[in-house]
């Protein structure tokens, strides 16, 4: 434990005066800091490029292996679709499955991995390029966010599959759709947490991708209309409700 001198903070009215910024910036432990981050950063971005640009290179090739132009949704967030854009999506990828002879439940599951995917190294590169912009104004953000920038390292070091949230509502949607749409925001929130707050012990939750893509990619039983009995004179026929 560290003694404080009691006469000396007399003489300042009793109060332990802060360091003074300038000094701490000459220090060696700040000019170390911002000088690993820099280099964490930098490195994390070579190591994100290459496995993202395959993955949006296949999913470009969805449409443009059948001669078909890439539409311009294809290229955002997934939390930027619409209903439209995803029913878009789904009718390539059946497309796709049937030209190819593989299974379409099994290769929208493939696909919709592939957008989770693709979409977590994406925010990860964006929360990268956030960070190094704000400390072109004032390296300090790096030094005051130095357990965030290992944090994010950290996630990208770990395998594809594992996703870290702050927030579980994709778990609570109605509809398949909805739940891949919030699944995608929860990445845009936990970016932007990491960029512009100072990691605390705040719960922050584990998804697997693969296990949501199931879920998202799941056939969904069609509904049937329910059938009516009619009472006829010459026979029992079960006809379909109106």
């Amino acid at each position: 434990m560290v003694k404080i001198n009691k006469r000396r903070c007399g003489a300042l009215g009793g109060e332990v005066q802060d360091a003074s910024p300038l000094a701490m910036k000459n220090t060696q432990e700040y000019r170390d800091v911002i000088g690993m981050s820099r280099f964490k950063l930098s490195t994390s971005i070579s190591y994100l490029e290459s496995p993202f640009d395959q993955l949006a290179g296949s999913i470009n090739n969805l449409w443009l292996n059948e001669g078909d132009s890439v539409p311009k949704f294809a290229s955002k967030f997934v939390d930027c679709w619409s209903v439209d854009d995803y029913a878009a999506f789904c009718e390539q990828v059946k497309r796709w499955a049937s030209d190819h002879d593989a299974d379409p439940f099994e290769e929208l599951r493939r696909r919709v991995r592939e957008l989770l995917l693709c979409d977590k190294k994406s925010f990860q590169l964006l929360t990268i390029s956030k960070l190094l912009n704000k400390s072109k104004d004032d390296e300090q953000v790096l030094f005051d966010q130095q357990a965030n920038v290992q944090q994010l390292c950290n996630e990208i070091g770990e395998k594809d599959d594992q996703l870290t949230v702050e927030t579980v509502d994709f778990k609570h949607s109605t509809t398949q759709f909805d739940r891949l749409k919030l699944l995608v925001r929860a990445m845009r929130l936990h970016s932007n947490y990491l960029v512009n707050q100072r990691l605390t012990r705040r719960q922050m939750v584990n998804v697997n991708i693969e296990e949501q893509a199931k879920l998202i990619a799941k056939p969904v039983p069609k509904r049937v209309k329910p059938t009516k009995q009619l009472n006829k004179s010459k026979d029992d026929e079960i006809e379909p409700g109106q």
